[in-house]
């Protein structure tokens, strides 16, 4: 290897590390992406492969650089007989290496339209995406500092019985998340209900079966009908209704056919008294109706809609079975 390219190579872990400590702090909402995405350019700058820094703009450069044509052979010999040779056989044969020069540019020419017409278009979806990416950074770091500051809701005892029940004769492994309740995966899993939680928080505890991931990612991975039923809950008081709604669409696509589904969603007054209204007004999103996810899951042909509300009317239980 040589030294430019070890330098090359060093620099560019260098660069990764960075790039992995700028994303870990904007996670946190310490970083906002403007300037993660100032950071990255300014590193792209100096890095000595230049198809890093360019993109797709250099290739379009080395396509039209390659596909020139110079029709006017050089002449340059050893002895002038053999400068004349040449340039006799160049007279004589100009106009068919002119007219192979000409297909072979405009060839280029409609090779690298495209390429900018793609170009530009990657370099406006850029703009868009960044432009949604500030919009939504903005009172990131506020909003981090109070989901970390609020403790988790926790599953009214009065609904373990109802989820036992309903769970008990669930076709294959249920998913439990968001949120961390290591004591009721543990009283239904006691009571053979196959059942493991997902939740980004939490610690790891034995005999409990807690994937530490985010619920998006971990169903993005899940193949089709692989579930024997879900309860969401966590998510459905603290996300973002886009977010709500993905969640719901990805799990109802990696259910089976009569699986028994639970919505747990805290009452919006609830969650407005036990948060404040700062913290309410800051977070990301906000708890939706049970009379919302009952319309949700009766479009999806869900059957048996069952709402129970806890005796302290905090929050509410939505159970019903796929079709």
């Amino acid at each position: 290897m040589s030294d430019s390219q070890s330098d090359t190579d060093y620099f560019q872990e260098i660069v990764a590390e960075i790039e992995t400590e700028a994303r870990n702090r904007a996670a946190t909402g310490e970083y906002p992406r403007a300037l993660l995405r100032s950071l990255e350019e300014e590193f792209r700058r100096w890095i000595p492969d230049a198809s890093l820094e360019n993109g797709v703009e250099d290739t379009i450069r080395g396509i039209e650089a390659a596909s020139y044509v110079d029709a006017s052979v050089p002449l340059e010999s050893r002895s002038s007989v053999g400068s004349f040779v040449k340039w006799v056989v160049r007279r004589l044969t100009y106009f068919y290496h002119r007219h192979m020069a000409q297909q072979v540019t405009a060839l280029g020419i409609h090779v690298t339209r495209p390429l900018r017409l793609l170009d530009a278009m990657l370099k406006n979806i850029d703009r868009r995406v960044s432009a949604i990416e500030d919009q939504l950074d903005v009172g990131a770091a506020a909003r981090s500092e109070l989901i970390a500051g609020i403790a988790n809701t926790c599953v009214p005892e009065e609904f373990k019985e109802i989820l036992l029940e309903h769970l008990t004769d669930a076709p294959g492994r249920v998913v439990f998340g968001d949120l961390f309740q290591p004591e009721l995966l543990r009283f239904l899993s006691r009571q053979s209900v196959d059942i493991y939680g997902v939740s980004p928080t939490g610690d790891t505890i034995e005999a409990v079966d807690v994937r530490q991931e985010q619920l998006l990612d971990h169903l993005n991975h899940l193949e089709s009908d692989v579930l024997g039923g879900f309860v969401l809950c966590g998510v459905t008081d603290r996300g973002s209704l886009n977010e709500q709604l993905r969640v719901l669409r990805l799990l109802l696509l990696r259910s089976k056919p009569g699986a028994p589904v639970a919505v747990i969603v805290a009452h919006p007054e609830s969650l407005s008294s036990r948060f404040g209204p700062v913290a309410t007004d800051l977070l990301h999103g906000r708890p939706l109706h049970p009379e919302t996810w009952c319309y949700l899951l009766s479009r999806e042909h869900a059957s048996d809609l069952t709402v129970t509300e806890a005796s302290d009317s905090t929050c509410s239980l939505i159970t019903a079975k796929l079709q």
